[in-house]
């Protein structure tokens, strides 16, 4: 779908109604067809189909995939659909998107392509995101296409992260050994996107304490460079800068990329030099 057929688009939702009071007493026009096809909702969110899908239909807890083109102001500044595969994909109703993404994603089934336009306050709102969308910028999805949706399951790291906050690291620890090691784990939305997620709730929440001994525990199976950062940062807002250097040694020790040794040494200057002042 190319550029001017969205301006097209956009320009008709906001003169909709004024063509469509003009032509009460004719013929439906192929302009009104299009501006009675829009659906908009009560967060003011705007779409239309461009084909409709027969698949599963999307519910909280659903893993979904979906091909994307992103523009803000005419312009497209990302696309999940150039190579074969490439999709970008979360599990509905569960945060880690921005609203009017999950609203969008929980209105359609497998097969859906969408034309869908988020006004600000369900997209980034007053403060935008970074260089690349301006504050307030309404975002058009051109392209949003769902290409999978697996059934409703439980979500792991949202289970993990009431587990050790309401219950301790004992509790966690037990059910994560439960829900990957056992049947139980048909039951769950796994693996190590997950358990990057637990670390995004754990910091949101504030609960390093809780972070260092989740990610403690967690890593004597992965081993994982990404890990022992959510552990030193952890260590970090605990107020424990000696120990946090301990951890950055340590890893030093292991085969590390360029990138991934040059970080961690840079990390240990930071800590050292805030030891000093």
């Amino acid at each position: 779908m190319n550029r001017t057929y969205i301006k097209s688009v956009l320009a008709i939702m906001s003169i909709s109604a004024f063509l469509f009071a003009c032509n009460t007493d004719k013929k439906p026009t192929k302009t009104t067809e299009k501006a009675k096809d829009t659906i908009t909702t009560a967060s003011g969110l705007k779409y239309f189909y461009t084909s409709k899908g027969k698949g599963r239909k999307v519910e909280p807890g659903c893993k979904i995939s979906a091909q994307l083109s992103l523009q803000v102001n005419d312009s497209v500044i990302w696309t999940s659909y150039a190579s074969k595969d490439s999709t970008f994909s979360h599990i509905a109703g569960r945060g880690g998107v921005i609203k009017g993404y999950d609203e969008m994603a929980l209105l359609l089934r497998e097969g859906d392509d969408v034309v869908a336009i988020l006004p600000s306050d369900i997209a980034y709102g007053d403060k935008g995101s970074g260089n690349v969308i301006p504050p307030k910028a309404t975002l058009v999805y051109d392209r949003f296409k769902v290409t999978y949706v697996s059934e409703p399951k439980l979500v792991l790291s949202d289970s993990l992260f009431y587990a050790v906050k309401d219950h301790g690291i004992k509790k966690m620890s037990a059910l994560y050994t439960k829900v990957t090691k056992t049947k139980d784990s048909t039951l769950y939305h796994g693996g190590i996107g997950e358990l990057n997620s637990l670390w995004r709730k754990l910091r949101r929440a504030q609960l390093f304490k809780e972070a260092n001994q989740a990610f403690s525990f967690i890593n004597k199976e992965y081993n994982n460079s990404t890990f022992d950062f959510y552990i030193i940062r952890s260590l970090e807002n605990m107020n424990e800068p000696k120990k946090a250097i301990q951890k950055i040694d340590k890893v030093l020790k292991r085969k590390l990329t360029k990138d991934q040794k040059e970080y961690f040494i840079k990390y240990k200057q930071d800590l050292m030099n805030k030891l000093t002042k």
